[in-house]
């Protein structure tokens, strides 16, 4: 089981002028991430707007991600979560034999009021049971309109081929809760992977080691300095954070066509989000460019054009 430390960017897809798939920038961003204060990539999750492409286009952002990192030493996670079991099961699959070593697991969620409690547990269970990777799973209310319970989770943490969980609902009160759930010193961890950049450092106060945060994307030395500084400075990570907030705040709110304006800044190619997302209005670029300059300000590093 991989032992889960640091940041880790949760990479867009690229698009091309006519609206397909573009693998060369998105082979381009990891030759430029490879530099950049990350532990990994996770493919396919919501920034990389999983929902919007096909299975085909899935299948060949994997290959190309698989190709684009390989020695770069950084852990690939595949976001493979579909609404059915077969389907989930069939893109994890293909992910473990593209060399990814965790499946990130996104709740079903179509049918919300049948995915009780038993339901969940089940999908999981079956999942991981069958699954070539340990699984981590993936709990986004805010989008899915479904929340795994911490019971529930306690009840799937048990599992040894369930590996940890992204929490991304931002309830810190949550985070600690499943941070309970990790085993003695010494024995499996279960992992909790916050994917809220607005509560990172109160999140690494609590015990969390890694984050998964679509920020790290356009912004990675910000996530990375926060958690570098809250490992040795405290009173240094409370203050990043706070120059970091109104960007966080931002980005939540404009979402995937944040982030890719962001990553255009900062000399990485976003580029427009897929339809039916809209791109950033004028206004909302303003905002989100102070934002930038701030947290960049922040850490003394320039802000790219």
């Amino acid at each position: 089981m991989h032992t889960l430390s640091g940041i880790y960017a949760p990479l867009t897809t690229p698009f091309g002028d006519d609206g397909g798939v573009d693998l060369d920038h998105l082979r381009q961003n990891l030759d430029q991430y490879a530099t950049a204060p990350l532990a990994g990539y996770v493919m396919l999750g919501s920034t990389g707007e999983a929902v919007l492409l096909d299975r085909e286009e899935k299948l060949a952002v994997l290959r190309a991600a698989a190709a684009g990192a390989a020695g770069s030493g950084r852990l690939l996670i595949a976001g493979t979560g579909e609404e059915s079991l077969q389907a989930t099961l069939a893109m994890t699959r293909a992910a473990a034999d593209l060399g990814y070593a965790l499946a990130l697991v996104r709740t079903p969620h179509y049918y919300k009021r049948a995915m009780t409690a038993a339901a969940l547990r089940r999908f999981y269970l079956e999942l991981a049971e069958l699954s070539p990777i340990p699984l981590l799973i993936y709990n986004f209310p805010q989008l899915t309109g479904v929340d795994l319970e911490v019971e529930t989770a306690a009840e799937l943490a048990a599992h040894p081929r369930i590996a940890g969980i992204k929490e991304s609902s931002g309830s810190l009160e949550k985070i600690e809760r499943l941070l309970a759930l990790a085993e003695p010193p010494g024995a499996r961890q279960f992992a909790v992977l916050p994917g809220n950049a607005a509560t990172l450092q109160a999140a690494l106060a609590v015990g969390v080691e890694a984050a998964i945060l679509a920020l790290a994307d356009g912004a990675p030395e910000v996530c990375a300095a926060i958690w570098q500084a809250a490992r040795a400075a405290p009173a240094q990570a409370r203050r990043l954070q706070a120059a970091a907030l109104p960007l966080a705040l931002a980005c939540s709110q404009g979402g995937v066509a944040a982030i890719k304006r962001l990553m255009d800044w900062h000399g990485y190619f976003g580029g427009r989000p897929r339809p039916p997302l809209l791109p950033l209005d004028a206004g909302q670029q303003t905002s989100l460019r102070a934002a930038f300059e701030r947290a960049m300000a922040a850490l003394a590093l320039p802000a790219s054009a």
